[in-house]
């Protein structure tokens, strides 16, 4: 497995990875947009949790209401991001520790 490793290294090197998308900046980037799309509808849990929010926030100005849904969702696609590469990451380190033994 080292041997590939070290091809793929050399190769990366070699051939630098060009994204043509500003939005993604990295390999990982374009994983966790492909990743978005192919799971476009929301659980049941993340849908009630929606129709919650969305109860909630009837009783406020449109302006305000806007601001607090898009602020939740912002921070839901933070969330999602870093579970997305925190979740690589995760399997990279256990690739390399199984690599070891």
């Amino acid at each position: 497995m080292r041997s590939i490793i070290n091809l793929l290294m050399r190769y990366m090197e070699t051939c630098p990875f060009d994204t043509g998308d500003s939005d993604c900046q990295t390999v990982l980037d374009q994983l966790f947009w492909v990743y978005r799309d192919s799971h476009e509808s929301d659980p049941p849990e993340i849908r009630n949790s929606f129709r919650e929010l969305d109860a909630l926030l009837r009783h406020l100005p449109l302006d305000d209401n806007n601001a607090v849904f898009n602020l939740c969702c912002s921070l839901c696609t933070a969330y999602e991001y870093k579970a997305f590469i925190d979740g690589f990451h995760y399997g990279v380190q256990l690739i390399m520790q199984l690599d070891k033994k």
